[in-house]
């Protein structure tokens, strides 16, 4: 049965199922520790203007600018941003202030965000509509590279050394809200006052508005991302961006992990007592058991995208 989404996710997202709208700008919904810094590497690669968190950092001069401006932030690479930072409340308010996404010069290629309901809100309208793919992991999988990255990662604003001192279980037990951060993020509600219905509505947001791709499946993901966003991936140059990102997500090498912004650490078993734990009372778990057999029925949909444009 059909729930009725809110207005501003209803009205400026477009529909996962909606065929021909050529007016529309792709929003990358990132979720912690699923592939992220990845995937946008990969953007950055292939070319495409971001507006993430980069061109708002202050070491770069343009976050007190009171027009958009696109720079290149290193010099090493050819990677361009926009000066807004799409990641925090405050930063989208700007962002929509200065008129990101119907700017037309400069023009964002992606914008990138956690803040799923918020962005949805603030940054696109009905004229200017967002497409929103994301990539997905097992939430205890999740769970547990968060708890051992922040541990070490300084230069996240996240950054927790203490957990260092405390077992994934106790650390579990105490961060009950993480287990729920996509709900959460989806329904913009607080954690602590989350039910079945918010599942269930989490639930409808995903199949109506968001492609969905599976880090475990992940240049298949990517390919789809890409169909379904307009974004052309057939050139030379862009094919190797994808291939070296592939080589990097199923190696283990140092370098590998250092490019995928992801760290070795224990892997807990699936169905061991602890696995057990940290999915108890996970309303993200049910989700991601139900985007796993989206992915199947979404695959046909850009199958058949994909067959008109050949046709």
């Amino acid at each position: 049965e059909s729930i009725e989404l809110p207005e501003s996710i209803q009205s400026n997202l477009v529909d996962v199922s909606e065929e021909g709208q050529t007016s529309f700008t792709p929003f990358f919904w990132h979720i912690p520790k699923c592939a992220g810094t990845a995937i946008q590497n990969l953007y950055f690669c292939m070319g495409l203007t971001l507006a993430n968190q980069v061109g708002a950092n202050p070491k770069f001069q343009h976050d007190e600018e009171t027009a958009l401006v696109e720079f290149k932030p290193w010099k090493r690479y050819d990677w361009s941003v926009i000066n807004v930072d799409t990641t925090t409340r405050k930063g989208i308010l700007r962002a929509q202030e200065l008129g990101l996404v119907s700017s037309k010069d400069p023009k964002v290629d992606l914008v990138v965000s956690g803040e799923f309901d918020f962005a949805s809100s603030h940054l696109f309208d009905k004229s200017n509509r967002g497409k929103v793919f994301a990539m997905f992991r097992h939430p205890v999988e999740r769970l547990e590279s968060l708890f051992y990255y922040l541990q070490k990662a300084n230069w996240e604003s996240t950054f927790h050394p203490e957990w260092a001192n405390t077992s994934l279980s106790d650390w579990a037990k105490i961060h009950k809200g993480e287990k729920n951060w996509m709900v959460h993020k989806l329904v913009n509600k607080p954690v602590s006052s989350l039910t079945n219905d918010d599942l269930e509505m989490a639930k409808q947001i995903v199949r109506e508005k968001i492609l969905v791709g599976l880090d475990s499946k992940f240049v298949e993901s990517i390919h789809r991302f890409n169909v379904y966003s307009g974004i052309d991936d057939s050139s030379e140059e862009r094919q190797s961006c994808i291939a070296s990102l592939a080589r990097v997500s199923t190696k283990d090498d140092k370098q590998a992990t250092k490019a995928r912004n992801s760290d070795p650490h224990p892997k807990t078993k699936p169905g061991s007592e602890l696995w057990n734990l940290l999915a108890q009372d996970s309303l993200d778990v049910l989700l991601y058991e139900y985007i796993e057999e989206l992915y199947e029925h979404q695959g046909e949909m850009i199958g058949m995208i994909k067959t008109k444009e050949s046709s």
